[in-house]
């Protein structure tokens, strides 16, 4: 091996250990983990293509305009944004991103933040 391989061996093991030990130092870190400290709120408007209960009481309303559900608890009024929202409707829904089973949905806080346009 000539002096300049022998060099450039050095240098990317050097890295390697540089990065092993960075990531050893500074744990795995996952941007979608869902996990940060302030809840991301948006809003989501558009027409209603599917207005789903599920077995728990709490509501799932999927917009043609977006690939996220919204997600409506019971606690938070699924029942009354169920008997004002129907599929074909125009909403305006405002609530936090939150992520369940891995994926985002945006969730409701108030029955009133489900408007019907």
């Amino acid at each position: 091996m000539q002096k300049e391989e022998k060099v450039v061996v050095a240098l990317l093991l050097m890295a390697l250990g540089s990065l092993a030990v960075a990531s050893w130092a500074l744990g795995d870190f996952d941007a979608d983990s869902g996990q940060s400290s302030a809840p991301i709120s948006i809003v989501s408007e558009g027409i209603v293509s599917s207005v789903q209960p599920t077995g728990g009481g709490h509501l799932i309303l999927w917009l043609q305009s977006s690939a996220m559900p919204i997600f409506v608890s019971r606690e938070s009024g699924a029942e009354d944004v169920a008997d004002r929202v129907f599929k074909g409707d125009r909403v305006r829904a405002r609530g936090e991103v939150s992520v369940y089973e891995g994926r985002r949905e945006l969730s409701v806080q108030r029955p009133e933040d489900v408007e019907v346009m």
